[in-house]
């Protein structure tokens, strides 16, 4: 199941890219759930520096689905 997760949480964040570089905002929304399960994934195996790079990469793009709406 976390092999799974993981190759789902990677297709959407490729996903995300594609849609950045074709300047839609969804991106933003993508890339905040492929870092939120990616957090989670982390979390589990126990890898808490990348959980915190994940939260980081949640929060940026948090930011940058704020700033688009503006």
């Amino acid at each position: 199941m976390v092999e799974i997760l993981g190759a789902v949480c990677s297709v959407i964040a490729v996903a995300g890219v594609v849609l950045n570089n074709r300047k839609v905002a969804a991106c933003f929304y993508l890339w905040i759930i492929s870092n939120m399960i990616s957090a989670g994934l982390h979390a589990e195996a126990g890898m808490y520096s990348l959980v915190i790079r994940d939260l980081i990469f949640c929060a940026l793009a948090v930011e940058g689905a704020i700033k688009w709406r503006k």
